[in-house]
C-alpha cells in the first residue's frame, strides 16, 4: 500500500492565487490587527492565586529578609521597584556591617577598634539586619555584657536567624541563672534550620539531660547530623557512638571513618586515638604523624606512644614522618 506524502488534485483541496483586486479597508485592518497580535509579546502570566508580591507591606518584607546576606538581599532588591525601595534599610545595614567587620578584625587599611565596630553593628541592627545584631551581641558577650547580648540574640532569633537562635540557646546555658528549657527550645529551632553548631549543642543537651529528658538515641542522631554538616566535635562524638554502640548501631568501620575525618580536621583527641589505631594495625609512619600532631596540640599522652614508635623506625623514616607533620594542614570544617 502506497502512503501519500503530498495531497494531489483529486483531494479536492487546491491552492488559489490571491485576488488581484485591491482589498477593502476592513480587510486591511483585519490583516494589520492579526500581524500586531503575532508580533507582540504575550503578557506575563499573573500568579494563579492573584497574589501581587509588589504589594507586600514593607514591615513584613524586611522581617522576611532580615537574615539575608548581601547576595540574597541584592537579588531580592531586583524583583521589583517596591521591593528595591522596601529593602533599602537592609542594604544600608550591609554597608555598616562591612565597616564593622573591618574595624573588628583590623582589615581594609584600618586599625582594630572594637568601639567603632560595635557602633557600626548597632547601627546595622537598627536597620533590621540580624547579621549585625549577632555581631553586636558577640562583642557585648566578650565584654561581659551578657544581658545586652541576649537582647540582641533574642531579636535575631525571633526574626528566624538560625545563628541568632543558636547563640541565644547557648547564652541561656551560660547565663546566671541558667534557663535550660529555653536553651533547648532555641537550639532545636536552629537545628532544624540546619545550623551545625546548634545541632551539636542540642545533642549535648540530649546526651546530658539538660533541659530535656536524657535520650541517647536522639543525641546520637543530632551528633551524626552535625558531623555530616562538617562540625568537627560532632565527628568525634559520632565516632564514639559508633564505637560503643550508644545511640547508633555499633560499627567499627563507621567509627574509624568519623575518627579519621575529625583527626584530619584538627581534633587533637581524634588525632591521638586515630594514631593509636594506626599503630595497632602496624601503620607506623602514619601513626607517628598523627601522634606528633596530637602532641603539638597538647595531648601529652600521645608523646610516650610516639617515642616508642620512633625508636623502631630508621633515621630516614623518622625524618620523613616529622616532615609530614610539619607540612600537614587541617582540612576545612565548620568547627
Amino acid at each position: 500500500m502506497k502512503q501519500k506524502t503530498w495531497p494531489d488534485r483529486s483531494d479536492g483541496v487546491r491552492f488559489t492565487a490571491f485576488p488581484l483586486s485591491k482589498p477593502n479597508e476592513n480587510e486591511d485592518k483585519i490583516r494589520l490587527s492579526r500581524r500586531s497580535k503575532i508580533g507582540s509579546k504575550p503578557p506575563l502570566p499573573s500568579p494563579a492565586d492573584g497574589t501581587d508580591f509588589s504589594a507586600l507591606p514593607f514591615d513584613i518584607l524586611t522581617k522576611i529578609a532580615a537574615s539575608f546576606n548581601f547576595p540574597n538581599l541584592l537579588a531580592a532588591s531586583l524583583v521589583c521597584r517596591s521591593w528595591r525601595d522596601g529593602l533599602r534599610p537592609l542594604r544600608e545595614a550591609m554597608v555598616l556591617l562591612r565597616y564593622g567587620k573591618r574595624f573588628k578584625h583590623g582589615r581594609g587599611g584600618v586599625r582594630r577598634n572594637l568601639d567603632k565596630a560595635l557602633d557600626s553593628f548597632l547601627k546595622g541592627a537598627a536597620c533590621g539586619s540580624t547579621l549585625a545584631m549577632i555581631d553586636a551581641g558577640l562583642i557585648y558577650w566578650e565584654r561581659g555584657l551578657k544581658e545586652e547580648a541576649i537582647v540582641l540574640y533574642q531579636k535575631a532569633a525571633v526574626l528566624g536567624d538560625p545563628a541568632g537562635q543558636c547563640n541565644l540557646g547557648i547564652s541561656y546555658l551560660h547565663a546566671q541563672p541558667q534557663n535550660q528549657k529555653e536553651a533547648v527550645k532555641w537550639l532545636y529551632q536552629a537545628s532544624i534550620g540546619g545550623h551545625v553548631r546548634a545541632q551539636y549543642q542540642l545533642a549535648l543537651c540530649l546526651h546530658q539531660g539538660l533541659g530535656v529528658h536524657r535520650n541517647l538515641h536522639e543525641a546520637a542522631k543530632w551528633y551524626l547530623r552535625a558531623a555530616e554538616g562538617g562540625y568537627v566535635r560532632a565527628m568525634y562524638n559520632a565516632s564514639l557512638c559508633y564505637s560503643s554502640g550508644v545511640g547508633l548501631s555499633q560499627s567499627r568501620r563507621h567509627a574509624r571513618k568519623w575518627m579519621r575525618r575529625a583527626a584530619d580536621r584538627g581534633h587533637s583527641k581524634a588525632q591521638f586515638e586515630h594514631g593509636l589505631a594506626l599503630f595497632s594495625e602496624g601503620e607506623m609512619m602514619k601513626a607517628v604523624v598523627y601522634l606528633e600532631l596530637a602532641t603539638r596540640s597538647g595531648e601529652t599522652a600521645a608523646t610516650h606512644v610516639k617515642n616508642v614508635i620512633l625508636q623502631q623506625l630508621s633515621a630516614t623514616a623518622r625524618e620523613r614522618a616529622l616532615l609530614l607533620a610539619d607540612n600537614w594542614r587541617a582540612l576545612p570544617s565548620s568547627r
